[in-house]
């Protein structure tokens, strides 16, 4: 005890003592001259890239050891200020006003046709581009992120969905990562603190290498704000695409600024408008003040403004010091608006000596297997930070709506998850809309216990083919989940057909755990009716259409009483498995149906049986069959973000590959013996202003084929109706079933989406917004020889369709053309 007490009293002596290593806070207000506020101005240390930036409120707070510091405070438009600054162990408050910046353009003289001044600067910008890219090899340093989203308005329903979403902050939270970045491509980040308003034990989705926009690069690429590109100011071919007007000069510390505005040649091109600030001579960016709007092709949101502030690191070596996007949303009857601010401090640098002509020897900055394919990770005690944490790390203030925010969400936080609020919510989410009886269908959730239920809408439970007729089929979808970490699913369908008085059912429990490696396993069961091609190329609403509508019944069905199992789960990291196994008794079917409202005397359906170019009679009778499958997919250099509770797998640049065996099992009374193997490449690609695109390439064989019905042929999706499913494997104008083959087989399909390039340039079509599409798909088969598709098209009409015209050509002879529809976002 009395040890106890004498460290006790030592500690209390010591807390009173200033120590180097002790922080202390430095705050306050930056204004202009009329007392208001400037929000998101810059304060840095002299010769550091430790800073941060005011609030909304101009309100700024930064944490600073005791000795003597050179502050600057900036903001874009106003004379820069340096003040020099002891700081003991005392709270420091200091006001700042910024004094409006006067550009100077005295000695600038522009003759009549003569050219800009500001062209000679970008173009000695545009010469030190590459330079400035890649003159650091590595670095790494901390980024603060703080994002919020606010609502204005909502609407009530969305595709007779109910939107319990409330209007106001809808999303706030703040996070801190360690960031390392290596030339020319390598990322890794470390979140370590993460804070999400009205959720303790949630994870903040802000991702500081998402922040990584560099105006160095010619392209900057946007993914979910656009499909295409944007042209950067200061981009290789930027002339091509801006107009530049110097609005004159500062001198920032000896330091010459030059004041540039951007702007567009063409108003709807991909570019960006506002103001760049160039230093003289360096020719490095000094900030940037950019926008996109809609007139840019932007999709979903109004605008969206982009700030960036750099800061001398050394060797006259600049990094990113502040950045801010804010948006401006109106899609959908959502209304509102949104900001994220990232603060990168405690810079670590490798500069890259080959191109700054130093041959100097420096250790790398990072070991040599440092970098892997997680870019980001999240740890475990990331959202365990107290109060006392951020309000010491935390370098923007909270603004007084950020406060109460935090304080209303976080003390409501108990009572959010509790079972009456619960209830609460879904008692409104649950109400039933006429329209949850056309669109999407009956969603019912019991969210405190994490249960939900699914009904589908209207024209998935009533149906129309020629083998039952009309018929009713009924199918709920019951989820039980946990978390997020595990989930499983009873899946029961029932079916009736008025024409055969057949009664069909199924059930389907499935359940998915493991999230990190994203396992999930399902055991299927009943007696039920089937497509011949198990990928169902046609859908029943499509086929009940065709057959009631035009008297085309493409649908061809079987029955089969059967069990199947599956089971997927990734291996490591990029590469998935992937097998089912099925036992089935199957029985042919024939039409009991004939009606349909057109067509009735010039028109006979066709036979249940698919017409086959290599079987002449696909009838089969009935048989048994046990049938393994097993795939691997090998999805190459795939990125992915680690989470606490689970794995996000990241799109990749490189290829895909599935490799597929299935086998025809001779045993147990089964009357099948095959095996076939089977590869498919698919990959996308990105021609910046150009377009983008995609290639699948596919091929196959028998090893075996001594015993198989027509089903268990290999299939190709084609399509012989107006309406199209435009996936990349899927033919627009092939038979169903008219070249299925049990030999070998090799096919083919490209897409090319040229994302406003064409069409961007005609001023009346442009405001559709409609984007030209281009394909060819390829089949090759003993039986069909050469088959060529090809198309052209226009999507994103409406926003939602695409409109093609195809082509086909079989062994140099016309197959046909046609018209197909579908959607197109």
């Amino acid at each position: 005890m009395r040890l106890y007490l004498k460290n006790a009293f030592i500690g209390l002596l010591l807390s009173g003592l200033p120590f180097q290593g002790m922080a202390t806070e430095l705050f306050g207000t930056v204004t202009d001259q009329s007392g208001e506020p400037l929000p998101y101005a810059t304060l840095y240390i002299l010769n550091t890239t430790k800073g941060t930036t005011t609030n909304i409120e101009g309100k700024y707070s930064l944490d600073l050891p005791i000795g003597h510091y050179e502050l600057v405070y900036q903001y874009v438009g106003y004379k820069k200020q340096q003040i020099p600054l002891k700081v003991d162990h005392r709270r420091i408050l200091l006001n700042v006003v910024l004094e409006p910046e006067v550009f100077q353009l005295d000695e600038i003289v522009i003759k009549a046709g003569g050219e800009d001044p500001a062209y000679a600067v970008i173009r000695e910008a545009i010469a030190k581009r590459k330079y400035h890219l890649e003159e650091v090899q590595a670095y790494k340093c901390k980024v603060y992120i703080k994002g919020m989203q606010t609502l204005d308005e909502k609407p009530d329903q969305i595709l007779g969905v109910n939107i319990a979403l409330d209007t106001g902050i809808v999303y706030l939270s703040e996070s801190v990562s360690e960031l390392s970045v290596a030339r020319p491509d390598k990322i890794k980040e470390v979140m370590i603190s993460s804070k999400v308003s009205g959720s303790n034990s949630a994870f903040s989705y802000n991702q500081g290498s998402q922040m990584l926009i560099s105006f160095y690069d010619n392209l900057l690429t946007f993914p979910g704000l656009s499909e295409r590109g944007f042209v950067s100011p200061i981009a290789n071919n930027a002339l091509f695409f801006y107009d530049y007007k110097l609005e004159g000069t500062i001198l920032e510390g000896g330091i010459l600024v030059n004041k540039i505005k951007v702007i567009p040649k063409r108003k709807n091109d991909p570019v960006f408008e506002g103001f760049i600030y160039i230093i003289e001579d360096s020719w490095r960016l000094h900030s940037i003040d950019l926008k996109l709007t809609k007139e840019h092709q932007v999709e979903f949101i109004d605008q969206v403004n982009i700030y960036q502030v750099f800061a001398p690191v050394r060797d006259d070596i600049w990094m990113l010091l502040s950045q801010r996007f804010t948006y401006y949303l109106n899609v959908l009857g959502f209304r509102g608006n949104g900001n994220f601010v990232g603060i990168h401090s405690e810079y670590e640098i490798q500069p890259n000596y080959e191109v700054n002509g130093n041959n100097d020897s420096q250790s790398p900055l990072f070991p040599k297997d440092y970098f892997d394919n997680e870019i980001l990770k999240i740890e475990n005690e990331a959202n365990q930070r107290n109060a006392n944490y951020w309000k010491e790390i935390r370098p923007i203030p909270l603004t007084k709506l950020e406060k109460v925010d935090y304080l209303w969400k976080d003390s409501l936080q108990v009572l959010m998850e509790s079972k009456p609020y619960k209830d609460s919510v879904d008692k409104a989410v649950n109400k039933f809309n006429f329209e949850n009886l056309f669109i999407g269908g009956y969603f019912y959730q019991k969210s405190f216990k994490e249960q939900y239920f699914r009904f589908q809408p209207i024209y998935d439970l009533v149906q129309y083919n020629t083998v039952e007729g009309g018929l009713v089929n009924f199918k709920t979808i019951y989820t039980r989940e946990k978390e997020g970490i595990w989930k499983y699913q009873i899946t029961p369908t029932v079916r009736y057909g008025f024409s055969s008085n057949d009664f069909y059912y199924k059930a389907k429990f499935s359940y998915q755990f493991d999230p990190i490696k994203r396992t999930r396993a399902f055991v299927e069961g009943g007696q039920f009716v089937s497509q011949f091609n198990a990928d169902l190329p046609i859908t029943p609403l499509i086929n009940s259409f065709e057959s009631l509508i035009n008297r085309r019944n493409y649908m061809k069905l079987y029955e089969k009483s059967f069990v199947k199992l599956y089971f997927s789960s990734e291996v490591v990291n990029g590469i998935t498995w992937k097998s089912t196994l099925e036992y089935a008794r199957r029985n042919e079917l024939f039409n009991t149906a004939d009606h349909s409202f057109f067509y009735s005397d010039d028109r006979e359906f066709s036979l249940n049986a698919p017409a086959s170019a290599e079987l002449q009679n696909t009838s089969f009778g009935t048989n048994d069959a046990l049938i393994f499958n097993t795939s691997l997919h090998f999805k190459f250099g795939q990125k992915y973000i680690t989470r606490p509770d689970q794995k996000f797998n990241l799109e990749s640049n490189y290829p895909m590959l599935y490799l597929t065996y299935r086998k025809g099992i001779s045993a147990f009374g089964s009357e099948v013996d095959f095996d076939e193997l089977s590869v498919r490449i698919f990959q996308d690609a990105n021609y910046g202003l150009l377009g983008s695109g995609n290639y699948t390439l596919w091929a196959g064989t028998f090893l075996n084929d001594d015993q198989m019905t027509f089903m268990d042929y290999q299939h190709h999706s084609g399509n012989q109706s107006i309406f199209a499913n435009f996936d990349n494997d899927n033919y627009q104008l092939l038979d169903y079933y008219e070249f299925s083959t049990r030999k070998s087989w090799i096919g083919a399909h490209v897409d090319h989406h040229f994302n406003g390039f064409i069409l961007n340039k005609l001023p009346l079509v442009r405001k559709l917004k409609a984007q030209v599409v281009t394909s060819a798909n390829y089949l090759y088969t003993e039986a069909a020889q050469h088959y060529v598709e090809y198309g052209v098209g226009l999507e994103h009409l409406f926003k939602v369709l695409r409109v093609d015209y195809y082509g086909a050509i079989q062994n140099g002879s016309n197959y046909g053309h046609g018209l197909r529809v579908g959607l197109g976002f």
